[in-house]
């Protein structure tokens, strides 16, 4: 007999977010505000015994317009007790300048929001005991989304990591 323990650390990150990412888009399919989100949300995840997403249940737990202090919150904490937290935002995306780098001076960088090439998103981020998987889906070609495995880096990746592992009372 297969516990509930051992299920839900088979799921691999990146897929535990595929599938919080394809329920999070179709409650949000014909709405006005799917990618236009006012607030990063916060969600705490379960996981039934077979990980298929009608035994995945998500439970809303609080926004905030800034990601950051939404992570920060005191009653953020709750998510952990969840098999997994999954964070909702949207922005916009621009490509970098192709002679962007390191040492490069941020002075020439476009806000996202104010260039030509810019792109409304929706990110989906979930982390668990198993790691993080994230998930893109642009407005303009909401049929593909973009998966990554963890990979990510930079302040975001450092908070979302840093919110999980910080005093997670839950894992013994």
């Amino acid at each position: 007999m297969q516990t509930y323990t051992q299920s839900h650390e088979s799921v691999h990150p990146v897929d535990l977010a595929a599938l919080v990412e394809d329920r999070i888009h179709e409650s949000l399919l014909n709405s006005p505000t799917a990618f236009h989100l006012d607030s990063a949300r916060l969600y705490g995840v379960n996981i039934g015994p077979h990980a298929g997403t009608e035994e995945l249940m998500l439970s809303f737990i609080l926004e905030n317009g800034d990601i950051y202090d939404l992570l920060d919150t005191p009653e953020s904490a709750c998510a952990r007790l969840f098999d997994a937290a999954a964070l909702v935002t949207c922005g916009w995306a621009a490509p970098l300048p192709a002679s962007h780098d390191d040492e490069s001076d941020d002075r020439d960088l476009t806000a996202p929001s104010e260039h030509p090439e810019r792109r409304r998103v929706r990110l989906v981020v979930v982390v668990s005991d198993v790691g993080v998987g994230s998930v893109l889906r642009f407005e303009d070609d909401d049929e593909h989304p973009i998966l990554d495995a963890g990979a990510a880096r930079g302040p975001l990746a450092d908070a979302v990591n840093s919110f999980w592992v910080s005093s997670s009372p839950h894992r013994a």
